[in-house]
């Protein structure tokens, strides 16, 4: 090599000594080099099998409610609209919007407004004494226990039979007015009023199991669910 030739030629052995050094362990991580970048690439292609972090699993979507559900919310929310009108009017304020704001909303005409509005209050007012019934039987049910509350850490009984017999005078009468809107407004008119309440109206239920029941059925796939309504927000009114 040339740096070798000329430090022979200047007659320094230690020095060319340290130079063939020195060449020799540029070679040696010359090789090394050759040899280890391969294996690194083949561990970066083997390693992501094993080490790839899973995906999530979908989260299960919450079942729909059925219609007897999202209609008994309807028909309570429009009476509790009109309620809150009337309170308006008494103050001095413009409950119009309150009170038509399913005519509005859901484009509906004036006697299709007027038919939903009268069969909702019709609805919720044969609600009531089917509730009041529930009341009262759940009362009885609940002072056979000391305080009206079950002894904690043992197994809740089955409620009462005739529970499931008045929850489903309450599913028929729902149903019955709900078929009440639909002969009256037919086919295409009620879907049109049925796409409304499925956008605006359905997503703010949801079914959650009642803790009793949960409790005394766990591990049932068919154990009664509950249904509660979010709190839908404020509809403004001209004031």
């Amino acid at each position: 090599m040339r740096i070798e030739r000329e430090m022979a030629n200047s007659q320094e052995p230690g020095a060319l000594t340290r130079m063939r050094g020195a060449a020799a362990f540029e070679r040696r991580k010359s090789y090394q080099g050759y040899y280890v970048l391969p294996l690194l690439l083949l561990v970066a292609m083997i390693a992501p099998h094993g080490t790839r972090p899973q995906a999530a699993a979908p989260a299960a979507q919450p079942a729909a409610p059925p219609p007897r559900v999202v209609y008994k919310q309807v028909f309570q929310h429009l009476v509790f609209l009109d309620y809150q009108a009337n309170i308006a009017d008494q103050h001095g304020q413009n409950g119009n919007a309150l009170r038509n704001y399913y005519q509005t909303h859901a484009t509906l005409t004036a006697p299709e407004a007027a038919l939903l509005k009268s069969t909702a209050h019709d609805a919720v007012a044969a609600l009531k004494p089917i509730d009041q019934q529930i009341q009262t039987e759940v009362t009885i049910f609940r002072s056979q226990f000391a305080g009206g509350k079950w002894p904690r850490g043992k197994p809740l009984p089955p409620p009462p039979p005739v529970l499931h017999t008045l929850q489903a005078a309450k599913d028929k009468v729902i149903l019955d007015h709900l078929a009440t809107i639909q002969n009256g407004f037919g086919t295409a008119r009620f879907q049109h009023l049925d796409s409304f309440v499925q956008a605006a109206i359905a997503p703010h239920i949801t079914l959650a199991a009642a803790p009793a029941l949960a409790a005394a059925k766990a591990g049932s796939k068919t154990a009664d669910q509950g249904k509660t309504l979010r709190q839908l927000p404020p509809v403004p009114w001209l004031q």
